[in-house]
């Protein structure tokens, strides 16, 4: 059973660096293309989708966690993982409390590109830490 879970939290990584980077060079192109009139209802759900994909990715690092199992060796700084994934689960939910709610639009745009952005390099630090 846990065989499963490691598997998909593995392939499941590659999904949260597509879509974060796509997320991100998308909303960057956005933002300093000024295109920023009204929120793009397509970056909107790649947004949303991001979101989703790094949440699963951090529940099933928490089941496996529940299940006894540590990244890595087990040893050293294994605990790093915890940190980078903790970071990807929850900078887009921060970006969201400094969002002006779309009174800004394009602040709005630049402060989520950035989010993603350091999702993504808080996805590839978890990947340095994660695998034995």
């Amino acid at each position: 059973m846990a065989q499963v879970f490691i598997t998909l939290h593995y392939w499941n990584q590659f999904l949260v660096l597509a879509t974060g980077a796509i997320t991100t060079i998308w909303g960057f192109v956005l933002f300093f293309t000024k295109r920023t009139e009204t929120l793009n209802p397509a970056w909107r759900v790649a947004l949303i989708v991001t979101g989703c994909v790094a949440a699963l990715q951090g529940l099933l690092g928490i089941i496996m966690v529940i299940m006894g199992l540590r990244p890595g060796t087990g040893t050293g700084l294994y605990w790093l993982h915890y940190v980078y994934g903790a970071i990807v689960v929850f900078i887009l939910p921060v970006a969201l409390t400094y969002s002006s709610s779309g009174k800004n639009v394009r602040r709005d745009v630049l402060i989520f590109s950035i989010a993603t952005l350091i999702l993504v390099a808080a996805a590839i630090r978890a990947m340095m830490t994660g695998p034995a």
